[in-house]
């Protein structure tokens, strides 16, 4: 069982401002912390009654005010999750989510949330790459099937929400990094394919929605790892112009990959050899990186990172030699103040490829693998 304490206060001492000119409301500006900063993360341990089984490469999204917890691989090898739960960070209790209906079990999956209902797609399933995905309604507790796309299952792809429309583009199959994707209308459910002049084929890459385009960059090919991108609008329905590779981010996979509002942020990843503790924000609008201030945690993948609307936030994630050693630290990370690192705490376990999830008050961490890559109990929550 997850035991979780008080983490010491931490302090990012000040030094004297260095750029004045900083354009803090567009996510510009590499900025130098002008003011000490005096931070305390505390952390609670979930609820393990009524929580799902431990899992590890699932999916969570935020309902406004619950947390869904669907599928990934659990603790037995092979064995993977059909099912899921809800948590009421209010009640502080769990409710398990209908299986009638709901997709196959898989792991490595994506969901996004709409408004209405989580939508699942993707993964890996018994015997393959699941082409097929489900809707899933916490008002009625009920699953819709989506249908197959005319595209093929995979992982590791970029999955996005719209508004109105399920994006989806690249990731991996069976034969390698694939370079398609498709677009799924809810309201008629009907699936449409993208336009073929995108990037070049990729996996593992990062991805947001601007409210206008998709962008994605960076991830690797099972050969190379890349450093450009490039933006789809989907208005269009075609792909636009690359993203600029002055001032990008070195090469990478497996990097956070956050909307800010107005800036596409990138940070850390994996480059085939070295964990990244580095990271830049793109304006898709002035094409134009933005160098983040250096000093946060140590590099990292598998991590968590959730954008709170006006800081990132970083925790855990592995580095070593094959992903192979558990980070229990992070940090926290605005335009106004630059880094402070959350100091590595005795009683929070270290994880990869957790779920994560911001209330809008809290961060909610669940699941995720130990150094073993077997899959850890219960979750916590973070008063930011």
């Amino acid at each position: 069982m997850l035991r979780l304490a008080v983490l010491s206060a931490l302090a990012l001492l000040s030094v004297g401002c260095t750029n004045e000119t900083d354009d803090t409301t567009t996510g510009g500006g590499c900025i130098t912390a002008c003011h000490p900063r005096q931070d305390t993360v505390r952390w609670s341990a979930l609820p393990m009654s009524g929580a799902p089984e431990a899992r590890r490469l699932h999916t969570a999204v935020w309902t406004g005010s619950e947390m869904l917890v669907w599928g990934g691989m659990l603790k037995k090898a092979s064995t993977l999750a059909g099912d899921g739960a809800a948590y009421d960070p209010v009640a502080n209790t769990w409710r398990a989510l209908s299986t009638t209906g709901a997709p196959s079990a898989r792991h490595s999956h994506r969901a996004v949330w709409t408004g209405k209902q989580m939508l699942v797609w993707g993964g890996f399933e018994q015997g393959g790459y699941a082409q097929l995905g489900g809707a899933y309604d916490p008002a009625t507790d009920a699953w819709t099937p989506i249908p197959a796309p005319p595209i093929g299952g995979r992982t590791r792809h970029a999955l996005e929400w719209t508004g109105t429309e399920l994006v989806v583009w690249g990731g991996l199959d069976a034969k390698g990094a694939l370079g398609d994707g498709a677009r799924y209308d809810v309201a008629k459910g009907t699936w449409q394919t993208l336009a073929a002049e995108g990037p070049k084929a990729r996996a593992a890459h990062a991805s947001v929605w601007t409210g206008s385009e998709l962008l994605v960059w960076g991830g690797y090919d099972t050969f190379d790892w890349f450093a450009d991108g490039q933006h789809l609008d989907i208005g269009a329905s075609s792909w636009g112009a690359p993203t600029s590779t002055t001032g990008a981010p070195s090469l990478r996979e497996s990097s956070t990959g956050l909307w800010t509002g107005t800036t596409m942020l990138v940070w850390g990843g994996w480059n085939g050899g070295d964990y990244l503790a580095d990271g830049a924000t793109y304006d898709p609008k002035t094409m134009a990186w933005t160098a983040m201030e250096s000093g946060g945690p140590a590099g990292r993948a598998k991590h968590v990172s959730i954008w709170t609307g006006d800081e990132l936030f970083v925790w855990g994630g592995c580095t070593g030699d094959s992903c192979g050693t558990m980070l229990e630290d992070g940090g926290r990370f605005t335009f106004q103040d630059g880094w402070t690192n959350i100091k590595a705490d005795p009683e929070f376990t270290g994880r990869l490829d957790a779920s994560a999830v911001w209330t809008g008050r809290d961060v909610i961490v669940f699941g995720g693998s130990d150094a073993a890559f077997k899959a850890v109990d219960g979750g916590a929550r973070a008063a930011l």
